[in-house]
């Protein structure tokens, strides 16, 4: 099973309501990843994510990325803060933990992260799988 379908499926959705390197001469947010990833690099970075990455890999994968320049303030602020929850789940992460990366988060940040789940869904869907260049 892959992390990309999984995660924004599973993991994502929990994060939301429903409780859920490739940009050359990228220009990185402070302190963050890049903010200027074409939309399939940001894309293609989510197909990289199989069952056998790490949290903390798939986070630090996403991270090198970054998003594409159009994306919305809170949707970036959503991305950010799903990167965090990931890079603090255990290695070897089961459902129940990835449930448990929605505790303690703000309404700000919950719609934040719907607003980045809403983004990504938008720009990615239907789009051909691959790698990023």
């Amino acid at each position: 099973m892959r992390i990309a379908r999984s995660l924004p499926a599973a993991g994502l959705l929990v994060l939301t309501g429903g409780l859920a390197a490739c940009g050359s001469g990228s220009t990185a947010a402070p302190g963050g990843a890049p903010t200027d990833a074409s939309k399939s690099s940001f894309c293609g970075s989510f197909d990289q994510l199989t069952a056998h990455v790490s949290p903390k890999r798939a986070a630090d994968t996403l991270a090198r990325v970054g998003t594409p320049g159009d994306i919305g303030a809170g949707a970036r602020h959503g991305f950010e803060v799903l990167l965090d929850r990931l890079r603090k789940l255990p290695e070897h992460a089961n459902k129940g933990d990835i449930t448990q990366m929605a505790k303690g988060l703000t309404g700000t940040d919950q719609a934040d992260v719907t607003a980045f789940i809403s983004y990504y869904a938008s720009e990615c869907q239907g789009l051909p799988t691959g790698a990023p260049s």
